[in-house]
């Protein structure tokens, strides 16, 4: 029962974020870590694994996760409705095809060309961070679920504002991993990607969310 009521409470804060305005998206970096690093538990450990051999979509994002300092970590959620996480990424189930649109903006025609997802966004305001990360079923479609992925968020319809950056990366090949975000919170992740997995990837696309 307390499982329930803990992944109730998180869908609903994920609802929440989907249309948060004004004040989160435009707090400094200094005050959405000073908030955050409250809201995190004071005895939880940091992994230290910066393997950058990814066995899966999950250990992909949580690779990266591990090497954040605790001054750019921010209270994120991992996973989808039935499988969310607190601070850690999870695995995204691609059976509920309207979760994946609205959360991770991955759209029909994107989510053919991927057999398993897990994502990690901040958890008051997706605008601030929203990372996924995809294997491809056939890795020659990485272009194609790029550009996919890249329509799907510069056409997207935010309801408050918009996330500043994006950035798509090939992993060993195979899989995709989306991210956009504030600014500063896009430069952290883009540091600490490159330190874990910069030999087994490169960057797709990049560029700045139009306003």
């Amino acid at each position: 029962m307390k499982k329930r009521m803990l992944s109730i409470l998180m869908m609903l804060v994920l609802a929440m974020s989907l249309v948060a305005c004004g004040e989160d998206n435009n707090r400094t970096s200094d005050e959405v870590t000073t908030q955050d690093s409250a809201n995190q538990d004071a005895g939880e450990d940091v992994q230290e694994d910066t393997s950058a051999d990814a066995a899966d979509a999950v250990s992909i994002l949580a690779d990266v996760w591990a090497v954040y300092g605790e001054n750019d970590k921010f209270y994120g959620m991992g996973g989808d409705a039935n499988n969310m996480v607190e601070n850690a990424p999870g695995a995204f189930s691609l059976e509920d095809k309207d979760a994946l649109a609205a959360t991770l903006l991955v759209q029909a025609d994107a989510a053919g060309m991927i057999d398993e997802a897990a994502s990690l966004v901040h958890g008051m305001n997706l605008n601030i961070f929203t990372g996924g990360a995809y294997h491809l079923t056939d890795a020659a479609n990485m272009q194609a679920f790029a550009d996919a992925m890249k329509n799907s968020i510069l056409n997207n319809q935010w309801m408050c504002g918009s996330p500043d950056q994006y950035v798509i990366y090939s992993v060993n090949g195979e899989y995709a991993v989306v991210a956009f975000g504030a600014v500063d919170v896009m430069n952290v992740f883009k540091q600490n990607f490159t330190s874990v997995h910069g030999e087994n990837a490169e960057v797709v696309v990049e560029g700045n969310v139009a306003q």
